[in-house]
């Protein structure tokens, strides 16, 4: 099996962090190329674009993995989660190969507030017009924590919009208005990285805090690893918040957040191609000389 690189920049470390926020954890390159065998034995055919085929897997968990391939060689690889409908996108579009840029927005138009995803759905969208309509957003998240309630969150260094720096003596108007200081987000806040500075430097990294709704382990059948999913809302949409099984699950009305990785599923793009309801497997491959991931 041929791993080729995406972008030539060969697989970054937090694929293999983003695996282990769904249980596809692989203790080393052999392991992770097993594991990539093995899901692509059964994955589906859900579009073809150009020399493109993408692949999609999904364990009875809601692991998901969407592989592109070309001429039997993996060109991309994107871990993400069977999530729920979560938020109304708008204006989606390419930033660059392998990152699109959009806006949530309300019931009437109004833009709640935009990001930058790596969408399952990204080879659609290339060269077309921006789109628009309901997503799944996932966020996996390695580095995260989890607070009590609002008042925990509010009080700890975590919700500091400049942790580690001293903020000085509050401005005079601060101080007239009777603001807090230091200036610290809400307890249900988002920042995406991504829409900022120029597009092809644009990554789906964000910060994200919001109110946990419901939480569970998971078990993925393939590995036997488990992982936890969270219910989260934050601003303008909620979220399927991903991360390794290895602190307690949170319970509803937490606030959990941090650094997260965000992918997003817009099935409309699928449209209504013959390829979405082919069952035609990967195999058998084309074993090419190994190459390395990095």
């Amino acid at each position: 099996m041929m791993l080729r690189p995406r972008s030539g920049r060969g697989y970054p470390l937090s694929v293999a962090s983003n695996m282990e926020c769904i249980g596809l954890a692989a203790g080393d390159r052999a392991e992770f190329a097993r594991l990539i065998e093995q899901t692509l034995s059964s994955a589906d055919l859900i579009a073809k674009v150009n020399r493109t085929s993408v692949y999609a897997w999904q364990d009875p968990s809601g692991a998901r993995l969407v592989i592109s391939t070309e001429d039997r060689q993996i060109v991309d690889l994107l871990p993400s989660f069977a999530g729920t409908v979560g938020a109304l996108l708008s204006g989606v579009k390419v930033a660059n190969d392998e990152v699109a840029v959009g806006k949530v927005v309300d019931d009437e138009g109004e833009t709640m507030t935009m990001l930058a995803i790596e969408l399952e759905q990204r080879r659609m969208l290339a060269g077309a017009a921006p789109a628009g309509g309901a997503a799944s957003i996932v966020a996996l998240g390695n580095e995260v924590s989890v607070f009590a309630d609002k008042d925990s969150f509010a009080n700890s260094d975590a919700s500091l919009i400049s942790p580690g720096k001293d903020a000085g003596d509050p401005p005079a108007h601060v101080a007239e208005l009777g603001m807090s200081w230091p200036p610290r987000m809400a307890a249900e806040s988002f920042m995406s990285y991504g829409v900022f500075g120029p597009p092809e430097q644009a990554q789906a990294h964000a910060w994200l805090y919001g109110t946990v709704l419901t939480a569970q382990t998971r078990t993925t059948q393939l590995t036997g690893q488990s992982f936890i999913t969270t219910r989260v809302r934050t601003v303008g949409f909620e979220v399927d918040l991903c991360l390794p099984a290895t602190s307690a699950v949170p319970e509803p009305g937490n606030i959990i957040g941090g650094h997260v990785f965000l992918v997003a599923s817009m099935p409309s793009l699928l449209g209504s191609d013959a390829a979405r309801s082919s069952k035609r497997s990967w195999l058998p491959w084309r074993r090419g000389p190994r190459t390395s991931a990095s």
